[in-house]
């Protein structure tokens, strides 16, 4: 009877695979953080395999373990052509960086200049796409490897050796073991789309019944937002054709059934929750939006069944770039960047001499990665706060358990291993938490070498915080990036967008732009919200008070209003010809478009605030849901109206006789940091 009541592994497998795709929609985290594990684990031993061989020198070891993270996660080309290419460069960079370092031999202020100028140009070299951020990041560990090891002219041969195969594993890993599989991969995400949106469904149900208590609202919000996660992951596996130039292929034409299939899923929960007992209105608004998110369901999953991983190529990735102006040498957002991580380095490198003349490079790498993907100073004291709490965290951990495994080789690679794995997984959820498992890592790693000490670990995070103060002082006094500005231009190129949504969707009624084109502005409407969400993240933490908190989620929240309204309008572009009427007469829409982008330009000429308490909250355009007057109203003339109810709100004037609750006037400074 014991035996027959256990679950088979078919029910236990399935569990354990809904919720790892659950959590890793498309299983791409999962793959990226095997390919690390596996190429390091590769790389290493076909290393001690060739050390038996050949006498390999500890900067050749290290050269190849090192530079075998970045092969793993930093070649990101979008052929298999491209990728070896960038190998071959990374390697020749590498090679020829340690090859300047072992020139150089003992002379530290020079090997000093040569580092800063490499970790200038590997920044700088951003600008010019994947491929040569991928080559600058090899160049700066490569130096970083020279500067502390400092090869001989003797080592270059076997440090050669150990570069080339350490891209020939990451190559063979990446290209053979665990390739990527566009199609399956589609598949696997459409399929947690379809999970996500039952479990959206369900939760739903379960608060109507309930009467919406405030946590049964917070569980389908946060369900319907995971949704939507998951088909931004669909969406980033198609081609990104914003000119519209394959409209007609199958993966243009599943871009558009996501896009539908979002705006189900908004309108469906929006619909749930304005739902009011005995309404028969709300309650037939709820059951159309039903239907509509089981059709957009059927639909693209019929449409998906004849995809090929031949349509989901698509053109190489770019870098996003810094938002800021670039009208003059000091003002390039490249340079800047690049001056300020050089300047942070050389403020770390002082520093960690003065800590240790040893260690300091633990110093000089945390600036250098507190200013990785970081757009304002706000961003880089949080990484830096990030860094120094996952090290901290790593460095009690690691203590306890170096101290336990300590004799235990199996064990201790092992654990080693599970390190990797799970810093990388976990790595575009939480900077600390990759730190952290590196830092535990590293703990089990220095055991196994027999130079394992309470102290060497508090070392560590002195020059963590080291660098981490570098940073911080370079972010806030070198071409400092406010999170403010940041955010208010974040906000302009979103705007920016919406205007140009609004542009094309009138262009739409008069036949001059395709839905096509509508739908690329919306997909380009919803990037510049995630860059808003982006810059505001240092303002949403816990060391900003409270009311400025609620003031940036007051702001978020318009926001995202005014891209939910913006779908919903896209949606109506294939249905919203412009109606047959005289010449001379005025089109309703054509003149609610209008006003609409009179209100953009104004909050973009500086009139007005997202961020600030005004008069009125309310984000329901109930003017217009209210208006019985012409019941044969389109979703298109509601989402403008809904649209112009939120810009007014924007451009209204704060309680308080034109001052809020930070400081008052037209531009006043509600997110300031």
């Amino acid at each position: 009877m014991l035996q027959a009541d256990r679950p088979s592994p078919g029910p236990f497998l399935e569990r354990v695979r809904g919720r790892i795709t659950g959590a890793d929609p498309g299983l791409v985290r999962l793959r990226m953080a095997a390919r690390v594990t596996l190429t390091i684990i590769f790389v290493g031993l076909t290393l001690a395999a060739l050390h038996g061989v050949l006498t390999l020198s500890v900067a050749s070891f290290s050269a190849g373990l090192t530079l075998a993270f970045q092969n793993a996660v930093a070649i990101k080309d979008r052929t298999l052509a491209a990728r070896a290419r960038t190998r071959l460069f990374c390697a020749l960079a590498g090679l020829g960086t340690l090859g300047f370092a072992s020139v150089l031999g003992n002379r530290p202020w020079l090997i000093d200049g040569l580092f800063l100028a490499v970790t200038f140009l590997a920044v700088y070299a951003r600008k010019w796409g994947v491929r040569w951020n991928a080559v600058g990041m090899f160049a700066f560990m490569a130096c970083f490897i020279g500067a502390y090891f400092r090869p001989a002219l003797a080592d270059l041969p076997s440090v050669a050796l150990a570069l080339c195969l350490s891209g020939l594993v990451a190559h063979a890993v990446r290209e053979y073991l665990l390739p990527d599989r566009p199609a399956f991969d589609f598949a696997q995400t459409l399929r947690a789309v379809e999970e996500r949106i039952g479990s959206m469904v369900s939760r739903t149900r379960a608060g109507k019944r309930a009467g919406w208590p405030p946590e049964a609202r917070r569980e389908a919000i946060a369900a319907e937002q995971a949704v939507k996660n998951a088909i931004a992951v669909a969406e980033g596996l198609l081609p990104d054709d914003a000119e519209g130039a394959a409209r007609n292929t199958l993966a243009s034409k599943l871009a558009i059934k996501l896009f539908d299939l979002h705006l189900a899923t908004e309108t469906t929960l929006a619909a749930a929750l304005e739902e009011r007992e005995g309404d028969a209105d709300s309650r037939a608004r709820l059951a159309s939006a039903l239907d509509r998110l089981a059709k957009s369901r059927l639909d693209l999953r019929g449409m998906a069944g004849g995809l090929s991983a031949t349509e989901l190529e698509g053109p190489a990735l770019a870098l996003p770039k810094a938002m800021g102006p670039a009208h003059a040498w000091h003002s390039e957002p490249a340079f800047r960047l690049a001056l300020q991580v050089t300047l942070a380095c050389a403020l770390a490198m002082a520093g960690g001499l003065w800590v240790s003349e040893q260690r300091w490079f633990w110093a000089v790498l945390t600036a250098f990665l507190v200013f990785v993907n970081t757009q304002s100073r706000g961003d880089a004291v949080l990484r830096s706060v990030d860094r120094a709490i996952g090290t901290a965290a790593g460095i009690v951990v690691g203590m306890v358990v170096a101290t336990l495994l300590h004799g235990s080789f199996v064990a201790s690679v092992g654990l080693i291993v599970a390190c990797i794995f799970a810093a990388f997984y976990l790595v575009q959820i939480s900077y600390g938490a990759l730190t952290f498992f590196m830092t535990v890592g590293l703990s089990l790693v220095y055991g196994l070498l027999g130079s394992f000490s309470p102290d060497l670990l508090l070392l560590r995070l002195k020059e963590t915080l080291v660098g981490a103060l570098a940073g911080t002082i370079v972010s806030f006094f070198v071409f400092p990036q406010r999170t403010e500005t940041i955010s208010r231009r974040a906000v302009d190129h979103f705007l920016g967008e919406l205007d140009r949504l609004l542009e094309v969707f009138s262009e739409n009624r008069r036949g001059n732009a395709s839905a096509w084109k509508v739908l690329a502005v919306t997909r380009a409407l919803d990037r510049r919200h995630l860059d808003i969400v982006a810059a505001v993240r240092p303002l949403e933490s816990g060391w900003i008070s409270a009311p400025r908190r609620r003031l940036v989620r007051l702001g978020l929240l318009r926001l995202a209003a005014l891209a939910y309204w913006g779908h919903r309008l896209a949606s109506t572009a294939a249905e919203a010809g412009a109606p047959e009427r005289p010449a001379d007469a005025p089109d309703p829409l054509d003149e609610t478009i209008a006003q609409c982008r009179a209100d953009i330009a104004a909050l973009r000429s500086g009139v007005g605030h997202f961020f600030r308490q005004t008069g009125s909250v309310n984000l329901s355009p109930s003017d217009a849901l209210t208006d019985r007057r012409d019941p044969a109203a389109q979703d298109a003339t509601l989402a403008l109206h809904a649209l112009r109810h939120i810009l007014r709100q924007a451009l209204a004037e704060p309680d308080g006789g034109g001052k809020g609750p930070t400081g008052g006037g037209s531009k006043s400074r509600a997110v300031e940091r």
